[in-house]
């Protein structure tokens, strides 16, 4: 893959990962009547927690070679699902849903090594000569 090609896809990704993160944080802040019609709690909530943040950390994780800005990137994606508890806990006065925490942290370690198996052959993430290229 040329050096264009890989920055094609990597300014891709990081688009789509923002798109993505402004559009759970919107949801997540919305009251809770639009969240039901949003069908975003109920019998499928931990669910979509998962596949949301394993989505955003493999489109993350996939916008570097570097391992320190992954690293960097892994530990944001966390801190995304604590600070959205958090902050629905502080607007909402609801209780901190930990188990929500726990299905995101989750998500996140899921798609991060989803993204570390499946990166592509001519990027070796323990190799620090393939990040020069």
């Amino acid at each position: 893959m040329t050096t264009m090609a890989r920055l094609r896809e990597r300014s891709v990704s990081i688009a789509l990962a923002c798109v993505v993160v402004a559009a759970v944080a919107i949801v997540s802040f919305l009251p809770g009547g639009d969240k039901r019609r949003l069908h975003t709690v109920g019998r499928f909530h931990s669910w979509g927690h998962l596949l949301i943040f394993a989505f955003v950390a493999f489109i993350v994780a996939r916008t570097t070679r570097s391992s320190r800005v992954r690293t960097v990137l892994f530990l944001a994606s966390l801190a995304l699902g604590f600070g959205i508890e958090y902050g629905e806990h502080t607007i909402f006065g609801n209780p901190v849903e930990w188990k929500d925490v726990l299905v995101d942290s989750l998500g996140v370690v899921g798609g991060t090594l989803t993204a570390a198996a499946s990166r592509p052959a001519d990027q070796d993430w323990s190799d620090p000569e393939s990040q020069l290229h």
